[in-house]
């Protein structure tokens, strides 16, 4: 740890796209600005994720701060480092393992959505409430990310079959394709580092225009759009929906959460306790630049936060920048 006549430490941890589950977008250009951001007022160090040993964790416990920018590594999933970092008590800003491994799990995420009285697609349980369904299916996996492994179809009678036959009661979840707009809401720490906000969500837009679209290029390309027109009563919902889930999950510092407009309201369809941070290609930075939220003042929110959230550090307690 660093001594009060010195620059606190700050490591910022990743791995790079090849050695994550998914193939995130994590590369020179993210790991460049975060460390310009930081490099004045901290003792900044880059480092790539490793297999998560005993030796490992204890040199991680020696930085003040860890940003985590790892999405995973080899087989470990990102909740997964989360928890290693967790064990081994190391002060990283991101959400802990424990609850991203809750965000994970599709179908749990859908339980508590309807126990919190959330709006979320619901997964078909049995073969009777499929066959009572007309229009389109989405099939995905419970566990995972990046929208792979992703179907649309219809559910006509070959469909139908074939799903109840080899999909119902497996690792991958059939549910209702909700046609509609799509959002994407970021939860972010306040300026004061006492709560969170919401910036304002985007829209994601198919283009050309489909009403069969998932947000990026695996269904055909979208595009972002800030300047739409939405009723006020559904944008509240959104916002006041993607805090709460923040909340149930106890999550911390980031999220951003996906939602469908389906018959004038607004349905969570998806939770990202990480949030890419590629500075000209991901959402979040892109939300944050509409906001005028430097990406040096985003981090300056998180440790403020952060020491709140950790009052025991109290040799950080004069860091700000």
């Amino acid at each position: 740890m660093s001594h009060s006549n010195a620059l606190p430490t700050a490591a910022i941890l990743y791995a790079d796209s090849r050695f994550t589950p998914w193939n995130e977008n994590i590369g020179f250009s993210t790991l460049v600005s975060y460390y310009e951001a930081l490099q004045v007022e901290f003792d900044t160090t880059i480092i790539h994720m490793v297999e998560p040993t005993p030796e490992f964790g204890e040199f991680l416990q020696t930085f003040d701060f860890v940003f985590n920018l790892c999405y995973g590594f080899g087989h470990y999933s990102q909740a997964e480092v989360a928890q290693f970092l967790d064990l081994y008590e190391i002060n990283h800003l991101s959400s802990s393992g424990n609850s991203q491994d809750s965000a994970a799990d599709k179908l749990l995420m859908e339980d508590l959505c309807i126990e919190q009285g959330l709006r979320t697609a619901t997964t078909f349980r049995t073969i009777k409430s499929l066959n009572d369904y007309v229009g389109k299916l989405i099939i995905k996996p419970r566990f995972g990310g990046c929208h792979r492994g992703i179907s649309i179809l219809e559910n006509d009678e070959t469909n139908f079959e074939f799903i109840s036959n080899n999909v119902l009661d497996t690792e991958m979840l059939v549910q209702p394709y909700l046609v509609g707009r799509e959002f994407s809401v970021a939860v972010v720490p306040n300026a004061e580092g006492t709560g969170y906000q919401t910036l304002k969500p985007v829209e994601i837009v198919p283009y050309p225009q489909r009403t069969v679209f998932i947000a990026g290029s695996s269904f055909g390309t979208t595009q972002r759009e800030m300047d739409y027109e939405i009723d006020e009563s559904v944008l509240a919902e959104m916002t006041k929906s993607a805090l709460q889930i923040h909340h149930i999950l106890d999550l911390k510092y980031v999220s951003r959460i996906d939602f469908r407009i389906w018959n004038h309201m607004p349905f969570i369809l998806d939770v990202n306790t990480m949030p890419n941070m590629h500075p000209t290609q991901s959402i979040l930075p892109f939300l944050l630049k509409y906001s005028n939220v430097e990406l040096k003042e985003f981090l300056n929110r998180q440790i403020k936060l952060n020491k709140r959230l950790n009052p025991e550090l109290t040799h950080l307690q004069t860091t700000e920048f």
